[in-house]
This record gives C-alpha cells, sequence and structure tokens, in this order.
C-alpha cells in the first residue's frame, strides 16, 4: 500500500501529461489503465457496500456489460472494458481522499493539465496564424485544416479546453493574493485557452461555459457573495469575442433563416435514433447493427454528407437508449443527477460545473464513444468523484483546509 501511495503523484502527472501528446492515444489508453489498476490497489472491497450514491453507477456498468455480453450478436469486451473505466473504476477515487498526498496535490494536478491546455493552445493559434494563406480567415476551413492537420475533433479538443478553463479559474479565485507574476502567467493561460475555443469554436461547449457562468452567478448571490463586476465584464466580453470573431454564429442564423432546421445532419441523425429506440421498444439493440440501421435511414434525407461520412446518434442520451435501452439511459441519468445534487450540497462548485459542462456536451455529442471524450469524463471523475461520494471528511471543503 504504501508504495502503491508513492506512485500517486507520477501517475497522476502523466496521466494530465497525455492531454498533451493527444496524438499518440496509445498513451492515454496505458496512464487510464494504469490509473484503474493503482485505484484497485487501493481498494478494500470488504468494506465496499452499496449505496443510494453509487448504485446508479454501478447498474449503468451492469446493464451495458449485460447486452454487450447476451443480448448482442457479438460480444464486445473492448464495450465492457470502457464501460468499467466510465461507471466502476470512478467509484474508488474515494480511497484517493484518505490519502493525504492526493489532497496536497490535487491543486496542482489542476494546474498541470490547464499548463498542457495552454501549452496546446498556443500550437493550435500558431497553426492558425500560419495557415492565414489557405483559410483567409473562414472559421469552417480554417477549422477542417486544423482537425485534418492536427488529427483530433474539434469538439472534444474544446471540451478539453472548457475543463482546463474551469480547472484554472478554480485556481484563481482568490487571485488577489497571487504575486504578480503569477498574474501574469494566469492571464497568459486564459488567453491562449480562450483563444483556442475561439479558433475550433464548438457550440455546444461555449454554451456550456455560459450556463456555467450563469449557474455559478446565481450561486454566489443567493450566499451573498459580493461579485466582482470586473468579473461579470470579463465574462460577458469573453462571449461576445466569441462570438464576433468567428462567422460561425452569423452563418448559423443564416442557414435557419435560408433553410429548415429538418435539413441539418442533426436532425436526421436525432430522428433516425429515436425511430430505432421505438422500434426495439425502448429496450435497446444489437450495437453492430446500429450504425447500419442508421446509414439505411438516411437515404431518403438525399444528404451528400450523412452518404460520406458515418454520422451516429452525435447524442449521449439516445446513444444508451440506443445501446441498452430506457433502463441504461434512466441509470445514467441518475449517475449525473448524483453528481450535482451531492456537489451542490457539499460546495463543490468545480465539479457541479464539470458534471454541466458534460450533460451539455452529451446533447450534441456522443462524448463517451469516443476515447478523447472518455479520457477528459475518466479524469474529472477520478479526481473529484471521490470527494462526493464519501462522508463529510472527504469533501473538497474539508481537504482545502489541511
Amino acid at each position: 500500500m504504501n508504495f502503491s501511495k508513492k506512485l500517486i503523484k507520477p501517475i497522476m502527472y502523466l496521466f494530465v501529461f497525455s492531454s498533451l501528446i493527444y496524438f499518440v492515444e496509445a498513451f492515454q489508453s496505458i496512464m487510464m489503465i494504469v490509473t484503474a489498476l493503482l485505484l484497485i490497489s487501493f481498494a478494500k472491497f470488504e468494506d465496499f457496500k452499496i449505496s443510494r450514491k453509487n448504485a446508479p453507477f454501478l447498474f449503468s456498468f451492469i446493464i451495458l456489460a449485460f447486452y454487450y455480453i447476451l443480448f448482442y450478436s457479438s460480444k464486445s469486451f473492448k464495450l465492457i472494458a470502457e464501460s468499467l473505466l466510465l461507471f466502476v473504476i470512478p467509484l474508488l477515487s474515494v480511497y484517493l481522499y484518505k490519502i493525504e498526498t492526493f489532497s496536497k496535490d490535487l491543486k496542482k494536478i489542476q494546474f498541470a493539465y490547464s499548463i498542457c491546455l495552454s501549452l496546446l493552445c498556443l500550437y493550435f493559434l500558431g497553426f492558425y496564424i500560419y495557415d492565414i494563406p489557405n483559410h483567409h480567415f473562414d472559421w469552417y476551413l480554417a477549422r477542417y485544416n486544423l482537425e485534418f492537420y492536427n488529427k483530433i475533433h474539434g469538439t472534444y479538443i474544446c471540451l478539453w479546453i472548457a475543463i482546463a478553463i474551469l480547472f484554472l479559474a478554480d485556481l484563481t479565485s482568490s487571485f488577489k493574493q497571487f504575486p504578480v507574476h503569477k498574474k501574469a502567467l494566469f492571464f497568459i493561460m486564459f488567453v491562449l485557452l480562450f483563444s483556442g475555443l475561439i479558433i475550433y469554436n464548438s457550440r455546444n461547449i461555449i454554451v456550456g461555459l455560459i450556463i456555467i457562468s450563469g449557474v455559478r452567478f446565481l450561486l454566489l448571490k443567493k450566499e451573498n457573495t459580493t461579485i466582482s463586476k470586473k468579473l461579470i465584464f470579463l465574462v460577458l466580453f469573453a462571449v461576445l469575442a466569441v462570438v464576433l470573431l468567428s462567422r460561425r454564429y452569423i452563418e448559423d442564423i443564416q442557414f435557419l433563416l435560408d433553410n429548415s432546421f429538418k435539413n441539418s445532419t442533426r436532425y436526421a441523425a436525432w430522428s433516425c435514433s429515436s425511430k430505432l429506440i421505438y422500434g426495439s421498444n425502448f429496450m435497446g439493440m444489437d450495437f453492430n447493427l446500429i450504425q447500419d440501421k442508421l446509414n439505411e435511414c438516411y437515404v431518403p434525407f438525399h444528404n451528400p454528407e450523412l452518404e460520406k461520412f458515418k454520422i451516429n446518434s452525435h447524442n449521449q442520451y439516445l446513444d444508451y437508449l440506443l445501446k441498452g435501452g430506457i433502463f441504461m439511459l434512466l441509470a445514467f441519468i441518475s449517475t449525473l443527477f448524483i453528481k450535482i445534487k451531492y456537489s451542490i450540497k457539499q460546495q463543490n462548485y468545480l465539479y457541479l460545473s464539470l458534471t454541466i459542462l458534460f450533460v451539455i456536451s452529451f446533447i450534441t455529442e456522443n462524448v463517451l464513444v469516443r476515447q478523447y471524450g472518455m479520457y477528459g469524463y475518466f479524469l474529472c471523475d477520478i479526481l473529484f468523484l471521490g470527494s462526493i461520494l464519501g462522508n463529510k471528511n472527504h469533501s473538497r471543503n474539508e481537504i482545502e483546509k489541511h
């Protein structure tokens, strides 16, 4: 056990560092597996009891495992392993909060992740500037070039950036107390992160950050906490900058004026997914058949994009309805409810913000289907889920007092 405790720090730093070398996906996979094994080494399974806090997570895994083993025509142990990482292993993070070294290093781990994403955004910004002769500030072409050459989907890198922004906002909550050089560093990091967000410009992630800002504002107001007018101005300025510096929103409005939402690929994906769900009587279906059946449903839309690319449901809730039926959807939503409820109860507003970010991102993407999405979700749960699952002594507020 003592040896395992010594491994926490290097493993967690390597885990967040894997975001910097995102293009080596195998390294991320290895670090998720190593982190899972580390947590298992801490677990005392004889003391582990099913409670209303952890039951939704366990049921989510059991339901998916049942479908992946018994219901589908071909078993998928890979998907079972992924479900284990998403729903069971994070429950063991409660044991991390019993280890003093983890408590001391938590904010440093947040900072390390924010540094990694800031460096990535610096690279993306440099690539964007270098690529100006090719895209001429055309947002769609610029993002296409970024995704094509850098091999990462815009929504997922924006999700990673948003997590870094929330981490950094939490770290700078006592901004006035920092020396000038640290203030300068944090300012530069915020500029880089927001630059990356503007360049890739994923709408649901940006909307998520705006909603989170609103929620945090209401919570602070409810607690009669003095809210800086400068902070409100900065948030509004950031929102306006994103909207005005990108043509995307203007072109979206123009599209809706000239066309119907029914002409969009998103509508096709959601409507066809709904048909399959209804056809399965809300009890799920063979995951091996889902994409082929979606492709068949797309034919009447006569949309070149639907014909060229294998478009999935683009909604995590619909994805779990397709794969595990209504029971899986209810179990999954219950895990999110648990996170929100106890984050508010224990005033862990960082984890609340992260959960809201994922709840919103799930509306327009199958986030937990791709490794990049799994990585972000797994990272946040490993770092913070244990703080709300344990007793009061394990809460984030108690830890920060030590």
